[in-house]
């Protein structure tokens, strides 16, 4: 099962229609994939059409509450299908925060949420993608420790390429200090305008700083705040369309990584 988590210090960059847009081209290829929604506000389960739940605090938490290791019965209790084939939902809302200050009261290890994985891999899945939260306090930097890859997404604004420094930053530190043995599989630009100046400035300043690991970009588009709003991915709104091909562009690339 290879682990790949959407990152930004950042809210507002476009984390979840890339982590459910990737998943769902995955799934489309005949992979078995799991989003994990980590995020609070639950925007994973909406973008699906489905209701955010307390699942994802179940799996946090059930070792602590309660003591013992997670089954895969319980596991396969919190796992919700998708109306896209292959493609599942482990979902998250409010109660998600509760749990990561639960975590961090325990003092638990950067390690936590890795240990927590067996029941998933057991259930088969071939990616499991993580929707993280824009803030540090424990969950992000766990779900990154758990990670083959991080895929850092960004907004083409001043504000989320700072969320894109102070995450890197934290990658470095996971490596020198915890012997991370993820890498970073590159920074996807997302609500890219080439007719703005702004724009093109974030895009060349990204490139300079990172060459050789810029995505292409994910252009602005209409479409994919439609498909959101519907619960909907871009595949199932507007299967030929232009974002739909940069997301599949994207899969490609990360299928590719090891």
């Amino acid at each position: 099962m290879k682990t790949i988590v959407f990152a930004n210090q950042k809210g507002g960059t476009g984390k979840t229609t890339s982590v459910i847009n990737v998943g769902d081209t995955l799934a489309r290829s005949g992979k078995r994939v799991l989003i994990v929604d980590l995020d609070p506000q639950g925007h994973a389960a909406v973008s699906l059409n489905l209701d955010p739940d307390n699942s994802v605090t179940s799996w946090l938490v059930h070792p602590i509450l309660k003591d013992e290791p997670i089954t895969l019965e319980l596991t396969r209790g919190w796992v919700r299908p998708t109306r896209v084939e292959n493609l599942s939902l482990l979902p998250g809302n409010q109660t998600t925060a509760k749990a990561q200050k639960m975590l961090a009261f325990e003092e638990k290890p950067i390690n936590y949420i890795r240990d927590c994985l067996p029941p998933l891999r057991r259930m088969g899945f071939d990616y499991l993608l993580f929707d993280t939260p824009p803030s540090t306090g424990g969950l992000q930097e766990m779900a990154a420790w758990a990670a083959d890859l991080v895929v850092i997404v960004t907004s083409l604004d001043y504000l989320a390429s700072d969320g894109v420094m102070s995450f890197v930053e934290l990658l470095k530190l996971l490596t020198a200090e915890k012997k991370w043995r993820g890498k970073l599989a590159g920074l996807l630009p997302t609500f890219y305008d080439e007719q703005t100046r702004t724009t093109r400035e974030q895009m060349a300043n990204l490139q300079a700083a990172f060459p050789g690991q810029i995505f292409a970009p994910i252009h602005r588009a209409t479409l994919l705040r439609e498909a959101s709003a519907e619960g909907l991915t871009i595949f199932e709104k507007a299967p030929t369309s232009r974002p739909a091909r940069e997301y599949q562009e994207l899969t490609r690339q990360l299928a590719k990584l090891e």
